[in-house]
């Protein structure tokens, strides 16, 4: 004898047909946890089944809307993007499985559950191929949908934080360990950390800029994590190297109708609804790429590749510059609406050469990191190699130390590890031209201030009163 359908299991494609939790089982607090941001979009044509819907979900969920056919349906869905969608299959002018078959490739991303009041095998497989994500009979109870659409949307998040953890390991894996730290206490970093709190408080676009290696990355993750949009997700867009297409594809997605997962094909912008989308090195996109990000935002919408249906924009985007995006206005290869549409908020890294009282304790914080990863010991930094250290000019700024620690610990010594003789051809201030000189002879004798006031021909105070300064 064949078992009644809600006690088999089903799970090719994304689908999970599954028992649900009955009253006893459930926790409505639980269901708070989950459901509390949560959009869904109600369809019945029965209207004591539109309104105990509604009456149920509106105390857990942030949105519900009912519609009495498919048609009111998707006027629905053309105005707002839903997480759930709790479809009848049996309504008077179309089957609830055909309308979602077209939804799904016209452009629809939400988890869909189908409710019917017949449990054969030919209605489940229909269901499954036209991309309902769960399967309910009526009739059922409260905590039976509330418990379908907490199951679906724990399976939604846990695919979307994969994802989004796969984008940010593309970025680097400093940007996932060091994602909290934007070390030192010069007055030049504290003021930075103090923009960025700022920024943070506001929920407006940033644009941050520094020189390769300044710590941008850092910042922006830091900028996300100290705001509002803290609890959704932070992805990020390498924008060199992109065409039009990719970048449509990336950011926009696409309706693929023959994909396994269209969380696969959603794109960044959906899969970082209410996060901070971080675009790094934003003044290298060509100017196709830059027209779709004008419309994207003037317009507040976007449409993916392939679809009919456009969707809301609900993220926050900061962008990275090595190039003062002015210049880029003047010299014609930045668009200059995009530019005031970016640059609401500015926030400038100043390189490491200029904070030079950061070094040691920067250095410090590497090695503490790196020798728990790699397992080695911790040398010393000793006084001369702090003194090498900080008569550096640091062209690679943060990015250059943490590899030259990382080049210590392999070697097991600072000693040498920077030569503070290199050629440098950038022009340098008077100041950095200064350090380097007073810290090379000092290094030369060995730290003796008095020997290397005698050897410059200034006062044993004056070099202290430098070292002081630097933190030496």
């Amino acid at each position: 004898m064949d078992l009644p359908l809600r006690q088999r299991s089903f799970e090719p494609h994304r689908v999970a047909v599954t028992q649900h939790k009955t009253a006893s089982q459930a926790s409505p607090e639980g269901f708070k946890d989950v459901l509390s941001n949560a959009s869904v979009l109600v369809i019945d044509d029965e209207p004591g089944m539109r309104n105990f819907l509604k009456k149920t979900l509106t105390e857990y969920c942030a949105r519900v809307d009912v519609a009495a056919d498919t048609d009111e349906a998707a006027l629905f869905l053309d105005q707002a993007n839903y997480d759930i969608i709790i479809l009848d299959n049996v309504m008077p002018k179309k089957k609830g499985v055909d309308w979602l078959a077209e939804q799904k490739k016209i452009g629809l991303y939400s988890d869909a559950i189908l409710m019917t009041a017949y449990a054969d095998l030919e209605t489940a497989i229909a269901a499954i191929r036209a991309g309902a994500s769960d399967f309910l009979l009526k009739p059922f109870r409260s905590n039976q949908i509330l418990n379908a659409i907490t199951q679906n949307l724990k399976r939604s998040n846990l695919s979307r934080q994969n994802l989004i953890l796969r984008n940010e390991l593309e970025a680097g894996q400093d940007l996932l360990r060091h994602r909290h730290a934007l070390i030192g206490n010069s007055d030049l970093i504290q003021k930075v950390r103090n923009t960025i709190e700022h920024a943070a408080s506001i929920d407006a676009h940033v644009v941050i800029c520094g020189e390769v290696g300044a710590g941008k990355q850092i910042a922006a993750r830091m900028l996300h994590d100290r705001s509002a949009r803290s609890d959704c997700p932070f992805v990020w867009l390498q924008c060199h190297g992109l065409n039009e297409e990719a970048f449509k594809s990336t950011l926009f997605g696409r309706v693929d109708a023959s994909a396994e997962s269209d969380m696969e094909t959603r794109g960044l912008l959906l899969n970082a609804k209410g996060g901070t989308l971080f675009l790094e090195d934003v003044e290298r996109l060509p100017p196709a790429c830059q027209n779709l990000l004008v419309e994207l935002l003037t317009t507040g919408r976007f449409r993916p590749i392939g679809a009919e249906r456009s969707f809301p924009v609900d993220v926050r985007i900061v962008c990275s510059t090595t190039l003062a995006l002015k210049d880029a206005v003047q010299e014609s290869t930045f668009r200059t609406d995009l530019y005031y549409l970016l640059n609401i908020h500015e926030i400038t890294l100043p390189p490491l050469r200029e904070r030079v009282e950061d070094i040691v304790a920067l250095a410090e914080f590497f090695r503490e990191k790196l020798v728990a990863r790699m397992g080695v010991p911790a040398p010393e930094i000793s006084a001369s190699a702090k003194r090498r250290l900080m008569a550096h000019e640091w062209p690679g700024n943060v990015m250059e130390l943490r590899n030259i620690v990382e080049r210590a610990l392999i070697r097991g010594t600072f000693d040498s590890v920077v030569d503070i003789g290199q050629n440098n051809t950038e022009p340098q201030s008077l100041a950095a031209v200064e350090r380097r000189h007073i810290l090379s002879v000092l290094d030369a004798c060995s730290g003796n201030r008095a020997e290397a006031a005698r050897r410059l021909g200034v006062a044993r105070k004056t070099i202290d009163r430098k070292c002081q300064t630097w933190g030496v």
